[in-house]
């Protein structure tokens, strides 16, 4: 769906029904202790009537709401992504709400306890294209019920491409094809213990995802729907 349609959904979604009871509070996390996330995770967890999200930013709320990926979410106030906006919420919908009911009743709350804003562009950006390299892909299909070594991972081909978007300089875009679940090595992410600069950590990522991933990174240009945060404040008090 495009986020023209999602915007206008989330003026329904906040004149409609919303959670029956939500917490907002703040999650604690040291000065030294940086935030760990899953690249290309969502954050939003639905069991039963529980709806919770755990440690996000705003930004990770607005993924959540709306179903986009991190590089369509852009602005924001200067609190947004400090230690202090770091934050768990809790909620309780009537039933068992599916996934974009979960979203739509985010939306509501978003913009009755954060006051959230937003609007829509479309903008031609760079990007990586994440295709499968000649000589096919390295990647092992997981075998869920199978106990992963200490250094593996699973991960979808579009959690990969979000991971490697952390260390190029452009969004990576998944069109390699691959369906299904896959065991990496998280060893391959220590690019940077000999990096001299940022260059030459992009460098290292390329060689690496081509030599022991068996993928490509395609520089290409495309037109991408973004939100724009407009305004947003510090949550109401619960």
């Amino acid at each position: 769906m495009r986020l023209a349609a999602l915007l206008a959904l989330s003026n329904l979604a906040a004149s409609g029904q919303g959670f029956e009871a939500a917490s907002i509070r703040a999650h604690p996390v040291a000065a030294d202790q940086p935030l760990i996330k899953v690249p290309g995770a969502d954050p939003l967890h639905i069991s039963g009537s529980r709806v919770e999200l755990q440690a996000v930013l705003l930004k990770d709320l607005i993924i959540a709401a709306y179903g986009v990926k991190e590089y369509q979410v852009t602005g924001g106030p200067a609190w947004a992504t400090g230690i202090d906006s770091v934050f768990d919420v809790e909620a309780r919908a009537a039933g068992e709400p599916s996934m974009a009911e979960a979203r739509a009743m985010l939306q509501s709350l978003l913009a009755e306890r954060f006051q959230l804003k937003l609007r829509h562009e479309s903008r031609q950006l760079p990007v990586y294209n994440l295709v499968v390299a000649k000589g096919g892909p390295k990647l092992k299909p997981s075998a869920p019920d199978t106990p992963l070594a200490p250094n593996m991972r699973r991960a979808s081909m579009d959690q990969i491409a979000a991971l490697w978007s952390l260390y190029l300089d452009r969004p990576v875009i998944d069109k390699t094809g691959l369906n299904g679940v896959f065991d990496y090595d998280t060893r391959l992410l220590e690019l940077d213990s000999n990096a001299r600069d940022s260059a030459d950590i992009i460098a290292r990522a390329l060689v690496a995802l081509q030599g022991q991933l068996g993928l490509r990174a395609e520089p290409a240009r495309t037109t991408l729907e973004i939100l724009v945060i407009e305004s947003a404040e510090k949550p109401s008090a619960n």
